[in-house]
């Protein structure tokens, strides 16, 4: 395993392994600047609190992604209780980022279709959403009680984060992982093929960011091959993230807990939205089937290719 000396050469690396580093100090390198960055948003919240808590959110996101790429290296028990850690930090935030998200889903909605939303509807339910969102930002600020929890449970994990026993420094570290996630997302795009669903597109959505994260983490080893895939798996992301939001806003207006404007109204709303969520899909189809095309050994394959010659030729270097 690389020694102290070593590690230090490559701090602030950003998310993505190193070839100088092992695979364990990569890995505790990673998870220890996202910790880090997370802290520092949190700190600073009060300049702007959407931005912060979206960044601490996509944060936790990375981190999540780069403990399930190790699992099975540093076991089941240990991955378990991280991933909870994770998890639970994030719900803290949830609340905040749905509230922010509904309005600007509705804005989108409304640029979309400015002529076709009525004026009094969309200004009634925007207020209704932006008063929720007010209400629950004042009431993570204001109390301070969940900020401070959210910043200290970042703290405590910093420290979890540095014991991760990770032994192997190969790409056999990250082998039955990657492969179990990419079998994973194939499995997510025939669900969503044969039953389209809100829930079905989400799923779908997670393995694909776990996947952009991961191609992220390999970028070094060919930054041509990998930056490529990466922002086919993005775009593939950003999709399925918009479509989710608009499923969400329809759920909304459609349970009643938006109760503005004639049922006539809502139920042109709702066809508009289900209009911009066929939009997306009709997208989305052809692009996960490209990205999710190969068999998972095949997948895999590549990518432990790529980062063997890479490594080699570091050592040929050295």
């Amino acid at each position: 395993m690389a020694g102290n000396g070593r590690r230090n050469q490559t701090d602030s690396m950003g998310y993505a392994l190193v070839r100088e580093e092992s695979v364990g100090d990569a890995i505790r390198r990673i998870l220890d600047e996202e910790i880090s960055a997370s802290i520092a948003a949190l700190e600073n919240i009060d300049q702007n609190q959407e931005e912060a808590v979206h960044a601490v959110r996509k944060r936790l996101k990375k981190i999540r992604a780069l403990l399930r790429l190790v699992r099975s290296e540093i076991g089941a028990e240990s991955f378990g209780r991280e991933n909870i850690r994770y998890r639970d930090i994030g719900h803290r935030l949830s609340h905040l980022r749905d509230a922010a998200v509904m309005v600007r889903t509705l804005d989108q909605l409304k640029k979309a279709h400015p002529k076709a939303i009525p004026v009094i509807f969309f200004a009634r339910t925007r207020a209704r959403l932006v008063e929720r969102q007010t209400r629950v930002s004042e009431a993570f600020l204001l109390e301070k009680d969940p900020l401070r929890a959210v910043t200290m449970a970042f703290r405590e994990a910093r420290q979890a984060g540095l014991e991760l026993g990770i032994q192997r420094d190969s790409f056999a570290a990250f082998t039955g992982n990657l492969k179990g996630i990419y079998r994973r997302g194939v499995k997510a795009l025939g669900t969503v093929t044969r039953q389209p669903s809100t829930d079905h597109f989400h799923e779908l959505r997670k393995e694909v960011k776990n996947l952009w994260y991961h191609t992220r983490l390999f970028t070094p080893a060919w930054p041509g091959f990998f930056q490529a895939y990466a922002q086919e798996l993005n775009a593939l992301g950003e999709l399925l993230g918009e479509d989710h939001d608009l499923g969400v806003l329809a759920d909304e207006i459609e349970s009643g807990r938006l109760p503005f404007g004639r049922k006539t109204t809502v139920a042109k709303v709702l066809s508009l939205i289900r209009k911009q969520r066929e939009n997306r899909q009709q997208r989305i189809h052809p692009l996960a089937r490209r990205v999710l095309a190969e068999k998972a050994e095949d997948f895999v394959g590549r990518y432990r290719l790529y980062w063997n010659l890479w490594r080699a030729e570091g050592n040929a270097i050295t």
